[in-house]
């Protein structure tokens, strides 16, 4: 089985990519070839698991028939490349990471300029952080190389969607949900030939995670511009924030950032070259991408239906030898492969969906699970969400004008509009802005960038440099002076309770602090659960042994008539003690308020007679 898992991921991930890449007349890049490698073995999959089902296949006998050919192939084609010896890639990738440090000026001329010297402090942190950033993608993804699907959506929804995949049937109670993960899951469940191990679907989850990140390294070294590599830091961060509970789980969110922005790395790829003919292939590649988008989640329809526009203002109006009817019929070629490769399943679950077996649930998403919202309250709301990163927005917005025409023309079709949406309609979960992270990340960076250059101007202007050591004292001294005197007291005492209040288990706590926020008072309760150490329940813990001693039990209770709630480790509790409260809970003496982690936090509503 370990055999068989193993070859299946390279099915997954890079057989059917690297041979369907050789059509393609592109630039070599090694982190470029990689990516593109990746994302055209998953969609190509994608394709074959449908046809298969469609025909009713065997979908073991097919993949291992498959595989052994795409094999074949691949030594056939690659047969001079194989070929190449270690000590050659061993001293390319030495020049290539030479060449990437010797890039940036900053880092090796001499100047005697302050600004430019503080500059070159910032490159090089920004170097630092994003190494230390690829690293921490990395070890995401090998930390979780054999964990299993854990989460609600992946486990009953994904997940499940594959075996049926592979089980040769179209799953059932999609929704409007795209497949091209779950059938890729599939894929590795026809090596094994059953769905026991899970591990081997889920392990190229966080590899999606990784290759966002590597996105802005790659363009970082071929464009030179550490813009990029701050663009990395900020990505790598609100991935983190935003994200990172799904990196590894088996949601496919990660999944669509990726496949959000790849279109967008592909133009940007095909801008930094001046053959035509590969620009051209570009564009192709990129419509392929955009389908994939589509393919992934469903509002990955979005990139696909803006994508064209972006072709056509980035690449194709530039285009010499192209009359202006050649150039419309450029991007319908384009858009047509896009539409071939997502309408075998949008077509088919549509007419699904209209027929009545299965169904929508868009009106739950835009609707109900706004509790009555209204645009306003959820526009709050959904800034609310996001938290400190909110202020992000309106930093890009301000250094909008100053940025490069291909990142105002991903802002425009992309990164506002839909953030606009999400915030309007889909704003019930911070993931559901995915395709717009990566974006945010990188137009934080370029903003930055514009920052710190407007900043090394105006540092050059008022002469900085001259300013002597002691005067920076003397300012640093009177703000801590004029920052002790002006923040009252209560703003760190409200910091402390509201850190505090997370002390111990916080799991716990909050369901506490739930519950008396909403009775309006905090009430004594039963527990050795050390309440004490919280803030509003100081003086609120009656101590009763871990409720282990059932005499003990009784004679606390009666010497506290007062108290009318108990918080119960069960691990620790006395039997006849549980049983007791179980049954006053049954004859309706007792409230179960919530249970959770082996806790339970009973309302005593009357003592029984």
């Amino acid at each position: 089985m370990l055999l068989t898992g193993l070859l299946s991921l390279f099915q997954v991930t890079i057989l059917p990519g690297v041979l369907l890449l050789k059509i393609f007349k592109i630039r070599k890049g090694i982190l470029q070839n990689i990516i593109f490698t990746f994302a055209l073995s998953l969609i190509a999959n994608h394709l074959i698991v449908l046809l298969i089902t469609a025909l009713g296949l065997d979908i073991t006998l097919i993949f291992y028939i498959l595989f052994l050919s795409e094999l074949i192939l691949f030594f056939f084609i690659y047969r001079n490349a194989v070929n190449i010896n270690i000590r050659e890639i061993v001293e390319n990738a030495q020049l290539s990471i030479l060449n990437y440090i010797s890039s940036f000026e900053l880092l090796h001329k001499k100047t005697d300029t302050f600004s430019k010297n503080l500059s070159r402090i910032i490159i090089i942190l920004f170097m630092i952080l994003s190494s230390t950033s690829i690293w921490w993608a990395f070890k995401v993804w090998f930390n979780n190389v054999d964990s299993v699907f854990t989460q609600w959506d992946a486990v009953v929804s994904w997940n499940s969607w594959a075996v049926d995949w592979y089980s040769g049937k179209f799953p059932a109670d999609t929704g409007h949900y795209a497949q091209l993960i779950p059938t890729n899951f599939a894929v590795t469940y026809s090596f094994l030939g059953n769905t026991q191990l899970q591990f081997f679907a889920k392990s190229f989850m966080p590899l999606f995670n990784l290759f966002i990140l590597l996105f802005m390294l790659d363009l970082g070294i071929e464009n030179k511009n550490a813009g990029y590599l701050i663009g990395l830091v900020a990505t790598r961060y609100i991935l983190k924030k935003f994200l990172g509970d799904y990196i590894s789980s088996g949601y496919v969110d990660v999944a669509l950032a990726f496949f959000s922005f790849l279109p967008f790395y592909v133009l940007l790829k095909a801008k930094n070259t001046k053959n035509q003919d590969q620009q051209i292939h570009y564009v192709y590649l990129g419509a392929i991408f955009s389908a994939g988008t589509a393919l992934t989640k469903q509002n990955g329809l979005w990139v696909l239906g803006i994508y064209p526009l972006l072709a056509y203002f980035l690449i194709v109006k530039g285009l010499k030898i192209q009359s202006q009817k050649e150039k419309w019929l450029l991007l319908a070629k384009a858009l047509l492969i896009a539409l071939i490769i997502i309408l075998p399943w949008y077509s088919f679950n549509e007419y699904r969906i209209f027929s009545g077996t299965n169904s929508s649930n868009l009106q739950y998403l835009i609707g109900e699970r706004h509790e009555g919202r209204n645009l306003v309250e959820r526009f709050v709301r959904a800034a609310g969400l996001l938290e400190k990163y909110a202020v992000l927005f309106p930093l890009i917005l301000i250094c909008l004008p100053f940025l490069d025409h291909v990142f105002v023309w991903a802002a425009i079709t992309i990164f506002i509009p839909y953030s606009l949406i999400w915030a309007l309609a889909f704003s019930t979960f911070p993931r559901n802005l995915a395709i717009a992270f990566p974006y945010l990340g990188l137009l934080t960076g370029m903003s930055a960038q514009r920052i710190i250059e407007f900043g090394e101007k105006l540092i050059t202007r008022l002469k900085v440099e001259r300013i002597k050591i002691f005067f920076l004292i003397i300012v640093f001294a009177l703000s801590i002076v004029i920052i002790g005197l002006v923040v009252p007291d209560s703003v760190l005492i409200t910091h402390q309770q509201d850190q505090q209040k997370s002390a111990l288990l916080g799991y716990i706590n909050e369901r506490l602090y739930s519950y008396f926020d909403k009775t309006g008072t905090y009430d004594p309760v039963f527990t050795n659960y050390p309440i004490r150490y919280l803030p509003e329940f100081e003086n609120l813990q009656i101590d009763i042994g871990n409720f282990s001693d059932y005499e003990d039990y009784k004679r606390v209770k009666q010497e506290h008539p007062e108290v009318k709630y108990m918080l119960i480790f069960e691990d620790r509790a006395n039997d006849v003690v549980l049983d007791e409260i179980e049954n006053n809970i049954k004859n309706g003496n007792y409230e179960l308020i919530f249970e959770k982690g082996n806790y339970l936090f009973v309302k005593i509503l009357q003592e029984p007679q």
